[in-house]
């Protein structure tokens, strides 16, 4: 077994959904596994076993979570064609080759999510929609399938569901930002609740002071609110 682990990063203000692919990072075990290797041993000697927010050295901030499921070289090796593919915008091959990887790793989350972000961008939610339930079903809240879900409810007039979805998320994952903020835009500019919105703004704004774009959100509702 293969002990893997997913680096979900943000920088500054949040980031675009292409910027939210997942990579997957693979911590080989005592026996002999192969010659996949992690980007980075300092990443992932300085993570903690349990998910959590990572602190890099250059000063990125993110993600790790940590499954344990099996990946051999070859899908390893698909699953980044298939990243390259989707930031090539060859979505047909893209969703292709994430396929294959579900196929042969089942239980690893990271494929079915940049699967749904490939169906997305080929304009099938549906398709979408279903990749991004079976990444919860394997890790429920998991925070960018929760991001990406909540989107998705959103542009498609479910509001109530994507508020499930993202409160959800934030039950296990609370100091994951880019969720906080979507919460924020949904309850504000989708849900007409304020005091919601106030609130989701002020925790990121906490954690992300020079997003001013946050702030301007925050005095705008504290005069709406009259506070």
């Amino acid at each position: 077994m293969k002990s893997i682990r997913q680096r979900l990063q943000w920088l500054g203000h949040a980031p675009s959904r292409s910027a939210f692919l997942v990579s997957i990072l693979l911590v080989m075990g005592g026996c002999a596994t192969g010659n996949i290797k992690p980007e980075s041993v300092d990443d992932i000697q300085q993570t903690s076993l349990e998910p959590g927010v990572k602190h890099y050295q250059d000063g990125r901030i993110g993600f790790v979570l940590r499954e344990t499921a099996v990946m051999d070289a070859v899908a390893h090796h698909d699953f980044e064609r298939a990243v390259k593919s989707f930031k090539d915008e060859d979505y047909e091959l893209a969703i292709e080759l994430f396929d294959r990887v579900i196929e042969v790793s089942p239980a690893v989350s990271a494929p079915y999510i940049d699967l749904a972000m490939a169906y997305r961008k080929i304009d099938r939610p549906e398709l979408a929609e279903d990749q991004l339930k079976k990444a919860l079903d394997l890790i429920p809240g998991h925070p960018v399938a929760s991001q990406e879900y909540g989107l998705l409810l959103r542009s498609t007039g479910r509001f109530s569901e994507a508020k499930e979805v993202y409160e959800q998320s934030l039950k296990e994952f609370p100091e994951y930002l880019p969720v906080r903020r979507n919460l924020g835009i949904l309850c504000d500019l989708y849900l007409n609740d304020p005091e919601c919105a106030l609130e989701q703004y002020q925790q990121y704004s906490k954690y992300r002071p020079e997003d001013e774009q946050a702030e301007l959100w925050v005095a705008e509702l504290r005069l709406r609110l009259g506070r």
